[in-house]
């Protein structure tokens, strides 16, 4: 196996997908439970998974293949909990 079974769409739920309003444009950007980040298809503007859990990594046998992706996504997480307290 060279994925984490979490991100292995043959075992998505209805509910680990999901679309929110890009804050710029108004369109529908649809995520995955495990994107990190994707960019506006209307008008380009960079959105951050309002959703992302990355509480796996803690316990998942699998984490090590993917803990690239998934410290960028802690990294970005911490600098949302930053701006916000400031």
């Amino acid at each position: 196996m060279d994925r984490c079974p979490g991100q292995d769409q043959r075992y998505l739920k209805p509910s680990d997908v999901f679309e929110v309003p890009c804050p710029e444009c108004g369109h529908m950007v649809e995520f995955f439970k495990f994107d990190v980040k994707l960019n506006c298809r209307g008008c380009g503007r960079e959105m951050r998974n309002p959703k992302l859990d990355l509480g796996c990594a803690k316990w998942c046998k699998y984490a090590d293949k993917c803990l690239g992706d998934l410290e960028k996504g802690r990294r970005l997480m911490q600098d949302d909990k930053k701006k916000e307290q400031e």
